[in-house]
């Protein structure tokens, strides 16, 4: 049993270490990341450096070094520029919303954090509970396997989403811009032409969570099945 103890307190510090990474990278703007490839095309697009989170993206004063942030909200009227949406008005013909790329990524990340949270509260209870019956221990055995499952398919999903539209806002950015077309396709080679657009930071915190909370899946799907029956 002392083995079993060990391997229970090793699942829940790596489930409190993914949890903090997770809502870490929540929590910043370096999800993405977009740099002209030379200075004529940040003079001439306007920005010199992009960081692209969740709900936020922030552009970096060339002559400050500051970063002048404002919601990552694009025009759903491909007639209307990307500038009006940093008014924040209010304009029936012109409506700003977030990506559905974007909206997908922060549905998968919220609902992973939840799952994280929950797996860190019931492992908490079961560990500290020596009264609960059979039928109960047996659920909050379980659950948190199933928790920590959920937690390590939508961070998977969030990371693919990420991956695969990678170049999306600066392909929204970019649309604004003399000679710019509206079709996809065009977009994305203009973009990937002129701009190097990577994940960032928070993109690598992300990864070391689904790391992590992989490891203390197979970590408890051993003590489940293993000491769990023994016990």
């Amino acid at each position: 049993m002392e083995k079993g103890k060990i391997l229970y307190f090793g699942v829940f510090i790596l489930v409190v270490f993914a949890f903090i990474f997770h809502v870490t990278a929540m929590g910043h703007h370096h999800w993405k990341k977009a740099e002209p490839r030379n200075s004529s095309i940040a003079t001439d697009y306007g920005f010199n450096y992009t960081s692209i989170g969740l709900f936020t993206r922030c552009v970096t004063n060339d002559f400050t070094k500051t970063e002048n942030c404002f919601p990552n909200l694009y025009p759903k009227n491909s007639s209307c520029p990307v500038g009006y949406c940093l008014l924040r008005t209010s304009d029936s013909s012109c409506p700003c919303d977030f990506l559905p790329s974007t909206k997908g990524i922060a549905a998968c990340t919220i609902i992973a954090a939840i799952f994280l949270g929950l797996a860190i509260i019931i492992l908490f209870i079961h560990s500290i509970n020596t009264s609960e019956t059979r039928s109960i221990g047996l659920v909050l055995g379980l659950f948190p396997l199933l928790l920590l499952l959920l937690a390590f398919i939508f961070i998977l999903i969030a990371l693919i989403l990420i991956g695969s539209y990678l170049s999306r806002d600066i392909m929204n950015l970019v649309r604004d811009y003399p000679n710019s077309s509206s079709e996809t396709s065009v977009l994305r080679d203009r973009a990937r032409e002129y701009f190097k657009v990577r994940v960032d930071w928070s993109t690598g915190l992300e990864i070391i969570s689904l790391v992590f909370t992989f490891i203390s899946l197979i970590l408890y799907s051993a003590f489940v099945f293993k000491f769990g029956r023994s016990s």
